[in-house]
């Protein structure tokens, strides 16, 4: 296909302004269609043999798995807002300084799982606001 039109373009459109000699000119245009058809070619090999693109794999010994309503499980570290519940996500909160000489807590290793309706989970660091949806003195704890 791309080498008729090719062809056809040059032969017809392109080089008769150019040269005079028919011969000469579809000639040339079949040169060119030829290698505008051997590019496509390649390009065609080239996107068909491709190996298929996998997702990047979880980090080893991290999972997580949120098996209840309306509850939320993070593998790692979360910096986001996470609400569970029908109230808005809370307003983050300052950060806590940690009292003198002792040093912030290490995060607990290994996997994530909330399954309690509206729980969350944490497999690492949170710097974001959290909300379970229960407000304190309303009907719908």
């Amino acid at each position: 296909m791309s080498f008729a039109a090719v062809t056809s373009l040059c032969g017809a459109l392109v080089l008769p302004p150019m040269m005079e000699d028919a011969a000469i000119r579809w000639g040339l245009a079949s040169a060119m269609g030829a290698a505008l058809a051997a590019l496509a070619a390649a390009w065609g090999h080239g996107f068909a043999t491709r190996p298929p693109q996998v997702p990047a794999p979880t980090p080893p010994g991290r999972s997580a798995h949120a098996s209840a309503p309306r509850s939320a499980a993070v593998a790692g570290d979360n910096s986001g807002s996470i609400s569970t519940g029908d109230a808005p996500a809370p307003t983050p909160p300052t950060p806590a300084v940690p009292a003198a000489g002792q040093p912030p807590a290490p995060p607990a290793p290994g996997t994530a799982s909330a399954s309690g309706e509206r729980s969350i989970a944490i497999g690492g660091n949170n710097s974001g606001p959290l909300s379970t949806g229960d407000q304190p003195g309303s009907p719908n704890p």
